[in-house]
């Protein structure tokens, strides 16, 4: 999934919000108002349904700029990914099929 949403534009590491200090990305500031959560997808693995994890794709409203952030669920829920994500807003696009790649990109 990681591979489709590359190319669908989604490049940037959002989970360096977590470990820059005030959601700093190559020297400016990212303001969680700026990013909208455009698909969340959640994961279970195939040998232990307590593995879970959850990938958003989300978008900087501001700087155009597209990535991805991931989540354990569940048990392995990381605290402070959980606090940033819910300060993002969600907007999930379901108008097309998000498993393949955009035609246009």
């Amino acid at each position: 999934m990681i591979a489709v949403l590359d190319k669908r534009g989604y490049t940037e590491n959002f989970n360096l919000l977590e470990v820059q200090d005030s959601y700093k990305d190559d020297g400016g500031k990212i303001d969680l108002n700026d990013l909208v959560i455009d698909k969340i997808y959640r994961f279970t693995g195939q040998n232990d349904v307590d593995d879970e994890a959850i990938l958003y794709a989300m978008r900087n409203i501001k700087d155009g700029a597209k990535g991805i952030f991931v989540n354990g669920y569940g048990i392995y829920t990381d605290e402070e990914a959980t606090a940033i994500i819910e300060k993002i807003s969600v907007n999930e696009v379901d108008d097309n099929d998000w498993t393949e790649p955009k035609n246009n990109l």
